[in-house]
């Protein structure tokens, strides 16, 4: 079974994440992009498209499913403090060049169950925003 892989493109540093890990919205992004159309004077439509080069969404989650331990959650956070590019490799072989998309959260993760003291394997829920370049 082969898992996902996010690879730093500096270091060659990695993460592997689970197979489980889904990407929520692997179909609701289109390389079409469409301004609102507007009417003229005249009453004709105009609709204004191009394609995009970059910046597709790609939002992996675990939800309740996949645990996340708190080393590679941490490691994580760290990578969002750097300026870098990273390789995502698909679980199907699939790769993307993607950054972190700092615009939002880069990173949403909280405990699965809190108890102190937190160890390395303390399992967390997490959710990662990242998008193509």
């Amino acid at each position: 079974m082969n898992n996902w892989q996010l690879t730093r493109n500096d270091t060659g540093a990695s993460i592997e994440l689970a197979q489980d890990v889904q990407w929520v919205d692997e179909f609701t992004w289109s390389k079409v992009a469409q301004g609102n159309p507007q009417r003229t004077l005249t009453g004709a439509l105009v609709v204004q498209r191009g394609i995009k080069q970059q910046g597709r969404p790609i939002t992996l989650t675990g939800g309740d499913w996949v645990w996340f331990n708190r080393a590679d959650i941490q490691t994580l956070r760290d990578w969002t403090d750097e300026d870098i590019s990273m390789t995502l490799t698909h679980y199907d072989g699939r790769e993307f060049d993607v950054i972190w998309r700092l615009d939002e959260q880069a990173i949403q993760a909280e405990p699965v169950h809190y108890e102190t003291p937190e160890d390395d394997k303390t399992p967390y829920f997490a959710t990662l925003n990242l998008m193509t370049i």
